[in-house]
């Protein structure tokens, strides 16, 4: 059902001016992959470094910390997967924020604030998380949202305004695909062995400080790129 009404949706939105006048211009795209690895591998990579820390942290959000507090703190789980739920409404509240006022302040410092925020707070909110209260597990989360969000709603315009419009599907998807994988595909795996071997709740902490932190270094890398011309 989803399957069919995203079709249906994606059929009746028009493709983008710019794409347009690149299928007019079809000869300066016809090898666009061999031209991105030729040319554009710092991009790529700058992408998917980029993505690690949101997507590591947004992982563990929705699928960790739900399970961590019902198994290990004991909690109550339809109340703890009705905080989570609730929280993570933070999450698409910010990422709209963050896409507006990275229109004013860039998009490199809108990714900056966030992953710095996130950096700092991923271990204190184990200390909430771990009174097994369901007030403060909510405040935890939702407050981790906020550093989410900011990472998370610049990261389309960024991520177009990378690349030139010749190369910008492949560079933008690879780059996504890396990050997806690098940060979010092991990032409960790894938890639960942080956990295990320690004992310690705030060493999953350190790990998405530690990931926010190599996000950060990598947006910091990019030159800001509000206001270039897509049609470069």
């Amino acid at each position: 059902m989803l399957i069919a009404v995203g079709y249906l949706i994606r059929r009746s939105v028009e493709e983008s001016p710019v794409f347009e006048d690149l299928q007019r211009r079809r000869k300066e795209s016809s090898a666009p992959l061999r031209e991105l690895l030729k040319t554009h591998k710092r991009s790529v990579l700058l992408t998917a470094i980029i993505f690690i820390g949101n997507n590591a942290a947004g992982y563990l959000l929705i699928a960790f910390f739900a399970t961590y507090a019902v198994t290990v703190l004991e909690m109550d789980r339809p109340t703890v997967l009705l905080a989570t739920t609730l929280a993570s409404f933070g999450w698409l509240v910010f990422t709209l924020w963050g896409g507006r006022i990275s229109d004013r302040l860039g998009r490199v410092r809108t990714f900056q604030i966030g992953y710095t925020f996130l950096a700092l707070w991923a271990v204190p909110m184990w200390f909430l998380i771990d009174t097994a209260d369901i007030v403060w597990y909510f405040v935890a989360l939702f407050v981790m949202t906020f550093g989410l969000g900011l990472s998370y709603g610049p990261q389309a315009s960024l991520y177009a305004e990378m690349f030139p419009a010749n190369v910008r599907y492949s560079g933008v998807s690879i780059g996504y695909a890396l990050g997806a994988i690098l940060g979010g595909a092991f990032a409960p795996m790894i938890a639960e062995a942080l956990l295990g071997a320690t004992g310690k709740s705030w060493m999953i902490g350190v790990y998405i400080a530690v990931a926010a932190v190599v996000s950060l270094v990598g947006v910091s890398l990019v030159k800001e790129t509000k206001g270039v011309d897509l049609r470069a």
